[in-house]
């Protein structure tokens, strides 16, 4: 799955050590929702291995213009019946990252797969309250609305936050020509 700047591919078992990384960069760590101990490569080899068996979730690796790995993406809880999953999105913290159009550039990647190859009618997201870049790259570029929120449902940096509930429908998303400006 590519666009003009990123492309989506499975992601791999070489993938795992850039994943550990990002997982343990706290840059990143402070402004996602999931929280875990910071990772080891045995850790997240078994973690690969549960996950590339589950039927309702595929992750992706987000790689840039040159081919490097710069973040992950992914569908879960993918509900076929009903035709909706979660999606987000993890991007490096680093400055030639940051601002440059990837992270919008990845959401429509991971909604242009959902609706126009797995088919499903909606995804859905959660964003922390304070981390406003990923708010912008959702609701401002991509066209996602806010479906609700969870107050002080997180524990971050020594306070509680609100968690953001995100959506997009697949007829919006399909209606709306997209931006790729950063």
């Amino acid at each position: 799955m590519t666009n003009k700047s990123v492309t989506l591919r499975p992601l791999e078992r070489d993938d795992l050590g850039f994943l550990a990384e990002l997982a343990n960069d706290p840059g990143v760590r402070n402004r996602v929702v999931g929280w875990d101990w910071p990772l080891a490569r045995s850790t997240q080899e078994a973690w690969y291995d549960r996950a590339a068996s589950s039927p309702t979730e595929r992750r992706f690796t987000v790689l840039n213009e040159a081919g490097e790995p710069i973040g992950m993406t992914g569908l879960w809880d993918v509900d076929f019946r009903n035709g909706n999953a979660m999606t987000a999105l993890k991007l490096g913290g680093s400055r030639d990252v940051r601002g440059q159009g990837y992270g919008a550039a990845a959401v429509r990647a991971i909604a242009d797969f959902a609706f126009q190859d797995v088919g499903l009618h909606r995804l859905h997201s959660t964003i922390l309250a304070t981390n406003a870049p990923s708010l912008r790259v959702y609701i401002d570029k991509c066209g996602w609305r806010e479906e609700g929120r969870l107050r002080q449902h997180v524990w971050r940096a020594g306070k509680h936050i609100d968690l953001v509930q995100v959506g997009i429908l697949s007829s919006e998303y399909l209606s709306k020509p997209m931006s790729v400006e950063p």
